[in-house]
């Protein structure tokens, strides 16, 4: 019992011994975190004293750096330029006109107001902002009423790509198309040899450039006439290979003086970053819409304009001359099946009359064989025959002699 007591006595002491124990690490603990704190803070304050201390050794270091006649607007417009740029080709490369769709004639008006830019807007913006290029005026307006009237007379039928194709207004399209084919080529490279050569006063490297482009465009005009003229005298066979050539300096004629009229433009009678960035933004424009009518089949509900026939006209006609260069390697493919299928036959009939010629010889060979056999057997059964009767004969003159 005593020792119970005393067990419960040492238990008691032992556990007030380990409640002292702990209150003592909670008020060290609380001590250390609020010493922490205090340190921290301090910390906080003087690292903040050190670094908005240096605030004015940078700006100061920082403000000699600073541009202040510096203009943004020109960088800011080229680079908003340059982010349109794969954005709308990417669209324009990509958009398809669909039944009922109002891209059927926001499309082909898009692409009929970027080509009249380029071919008379652009050169008639120079002219009036610099003071002596009265021809160049004239040009553009001449250019211009010439353009207006075609586009217009197009509208007015507000006819579909279709339509225009399958009905009497096909010669009408045609028509506009030759005058938009003929004009670029022959008029812009003339006038505008005509204005290097006598409006310059020095010949420099980009001039001579451009009068040697401006004279294979002239170059190019006379071999379609010239090439036009011939495919009346033409035999089949050149008809074809006339037709492919025709086709493709039709294409240099439409696009190629308009090109290389913006180029010129921009290198000799530059207004100012913005107006060049604009040339060379509508050009870039206008040339990847062109190019969709020739990766893309153009939809039969398209507006028939006079810029969307006239290409249509010239997309069909490189269309159909892939098509002949197709059917032309596909018939040789077929005829060269033909000559082999041919050759099969005949290979077939040569191994079967060798066939027959084995077939006749082994006959024979087998007939000789047989009838070599039979007098052979007829020779030994007649020579057996004689053997038999010499042996007769002897066996009798034996037994007479016996």
């Amino acid at each position: 019992m005593n020792n119970y007591r005393e067990i419960k006595k040492q238990n008691f002491y032992d556990s007030i011994f380990e409640f002292i124990i702990f209150r003592n690490r909670i008020k060290h603990h609380i001590i250390k975190r609020k010493t922490n704190g205090i340190s921290n803070f301090s910390n906080f304050i003087i690292w903040n004293i050190v670094f908005f201390s240096f605030i004015p050794l940078a700006s100061a270091s920082i403000a000699p750096f600073v541009d202040i006649d510096y203009k943004s607007q020109e960088d800011l417009y080229d680079a908003i330029l340059n982010t349109l740029f794969p954005i709308l080709f990417v669209i324009f490369l990509n958009v398809s006109g669909n039944t009922g769709s109002i891209k059927n004639i926001v499309l082909p008006l898009l692409d009929d107001i970027l080509y009249n830019m380029i071919t008379w807007m652009i050169p008639l913006i120079v002219s009036f902002a610099y003071d002596d290029l009265m021809k160049i005026k004239l040009f553009s307006i001449a250019n211009m009423f010439l353009h207006v009237i075609c586009a217009v007379l197009a509208i007015i039928r507000a006819k579909r790509v279709e339509m225009a194709v399958n009905n009497d207004l096909l010669n009408f399209f045609r028509s506009i198309a030759l005058v938009l084919i003929i004009n670029p080529v022959l008029v812009i490279p003339i006038f505008w040899i005509n204005i290097i050569t006598h409006t310059s006063h020095t010949i420099d490297s980009t001039s001579i450039i451009f009068l040697t482009l401006f004279g294979i465009c002239l170059i190019s005009f006379v071999l379609l006439l010239t090439l036009i003229l011939l495919l009346s005298f033409g035999n089949n066979i050149i008809e074809k290979e006339i037709t492919k050539i025709i086709c493709i300096l039709c294409i240099i004629c439409f696009y190629v003086p308009n090109i290389l009229q913006t180029l010129f433009i921009a290198l000799s009678w530059p207004i100012n970053f913005y107006f060049v960035k604009a040339c060379v933004f509508i050009l870039i424009l206008s040339l990847t819409r062109n190019v969709s009518y020739f990766t893309d089949r153009v939809p039969k509900d398209f507006l028939a304009t006079s810029t969307t026939m006239t290409q249509y006209i010239l997309s069909f006609s490189i269309a159909r001359e892939m098509q002949n260069i197709f059917r032309g390697i596909q018939m040789s493919m077929e005829e060269m099946h033909e000559k082999q299928e041919e050759m099969h036959k005949i290979q077939k009939t040569m191994q079967a009359e060798i066939d027959e010629m084995q077939t006749t010889m082994q006959i024979k060979i087998n007939e000789m064989q047989t009838t070599m056999q039979t007098k052979i057997d007829e020779m030994q059964t007649t020579m057996q025959t004689k053997i038999d009767e010499i042996q007769k004969s002897i066996n009798e003159n034996k037994n007479i002699n016996g």
